[in-house]
C-alpha cells in the first residue's frame, strides 16, 4: 500500500464523514431517521430456527439495508459516522483502489434484503470506489413468498403484523407505524408478568399467574379496549385520518411523560374565560 494512496483514502473518507454529518442534520430536522435498520427486531418476527446457509455470493450493495451491531457507525448509504474509524477505513479503502483481494463479508439475508454481520467498513469501502456488488457469505431467513418486498419497511410490517395475529389471534387491531405490533407485544408480555394494576386485578380473578393467552385477553379487555373507548368518545382520530386508535395508543403510551408535563402549562377553561373577561374590562376602561 503506498503512502499517496493512503492519504488520498483518508481524504475521501474526510469527504464521505462530512457528507453524512450534514445528512443526519438535515434527518433529524426533516424527523426521517437515515440509518441502517437493526436486526434484532427482524429476529423477532422471523425466527432463527431455519436460517440455510447459501455460500459466498456477489451482492447487489444497494440492497444491504441493516446490521446486526453497527447501526451507531454508518448511515444507510454506509457513509462513515465515526471518525474514529478514519485510518482503518482508510486502509481497507486503500486496498479496494489498488485492487487487493479482501475476504468476503458475512451478511444475513430476509427476502430481498441483507444484513450486515461482520464487514462494515469494507462495504462502505467497496461503494465508495464505486463497486455495485461485494462477495459475501450469505446466511438466507426464509419467509412467506406473498410477502411485499417494495422497501424493508413493507416487508417488515407485513411480517410484524404476521407474527402479531398468530400469537394474539386479534384481528381488530391495525398497526400503520412500523414496529408498532412489535410493542403492543410487548405491552401483552408487561401485562403477563408485571404488577400492572390490571394484571392484579385479573390475577384475582383467576386465583393464578395468567397464561398467554389470558394475557391477551386481559390486555385487550382491561388496558387497550378502555383507552380506544377515550378516543373514540372524544373524536381524536378527526385529526389524524390516516392513524388508527392503535397507532394514538402507542403514541400516547410512548410519549406519557411528555403529555403529562404538557398539560402543566393548558389553561382549564375557566381560566380561560376569566381573562376573557379581564381582558373587556380593560379594553371598556380604554375606551372610556
Amino acid at each position: 500500500m503506498s503512502t499517496v494512496s493512503l492519504y488520498e483514502s483518508i481524504r475521501t473518507f474526510d469527504s464521505l464523514y462530512y457528507k453524512a454529518l450534514w445528512k443526519r442534520i438535515l434527518s433529524r430536522l426533516k424527523h426521517h431517521r437515515h440509518r441502517l435498520l437493526p436486526l434484532a427486531p427482524w429476529w423477532e418476527v422471523v425466527g432463527t430456527g431455519e436460517a440455510t446457509y447459501r455460500g459466498i455470493k456477489a451482492v447487489p450493495i444497494a440492497q444491504i439495508v441493516g446490521t446486526e451491531n453497527r447501526f451507531s457507525d454508518f448511515d444507510r448509504e454506509f457513509l462513515p459516522l465515526k471518525r474514529r474509524d478514519r485510518h482503518r477505513w482508510a486502509r481497507i479503502h486503500a486496498l479496494y483502489e489498488e485492487g487487493k483481494p479482501l475476504p468476503p463479508v458475512s451478511l444475513v439475508k430476509i427476502g430481498d434484503f441483507y444484513f450486515v454481520r461482520d464487514g462494515h467498513h469494507r462495504i462502505s469501502a467497496a461503494k465508495a470506489s464505486g463497486a455495485l456488488y461485494i462477495d459475501a457469505e450469505v446466511v438466507e431467513i426464509p419467509i412467506p413468498r406473498d410477502a411485499p418486498q417494495d422497501s424493508p419497511e413493507t416487508l417488515f410490517h407485513y411480517l410484524e403484523e404476521r407474527a402479531f395475529r398468530e400469537k394474539t389471534d386479534l384481528s381488530t387491531i391495525r398497526v400503520t407505524v412500523p414496529g408498532g405490533y412489535l410493542e403492543l407485544l410487548r405491552l401483552i408480555q408487561c401485562f403477563q408478568c408485571s404488577s400492572c394494576p390490571n394484571a392484579e386485578e385479573a390475577r384475582t380473578q383467576k386465583g393464578h399467574c395468567l397464561s398467554w393467552e389470558e394475557a391477551v385477553s386481559g390486555w385487550y379487555e382491561h388496558c387497550y379496549l378502555g383507552a380506544v373507548k377515550v378516543i373514540e368518545e372524544h373524536r381524536i382520530l378527526r385529526r389524524f385520518p390516516n392513524r388508527t386508535p392503535a397507532d394514538l395508543y402507542l403514541f400516547t403510551l410512548e410519549n406519557l411523560d411528555l403529555l403529562r408535563k404538557a398539560v402543566c402549562f393548558v389553561p382549564s377553561r375557566r381560566t380561560i374565560t376569566q381573562n376573557r373577561w379581564k381582558l373587556r374590562q380593560i379594553a371598556r376602561t380604554k375606551q372610556l
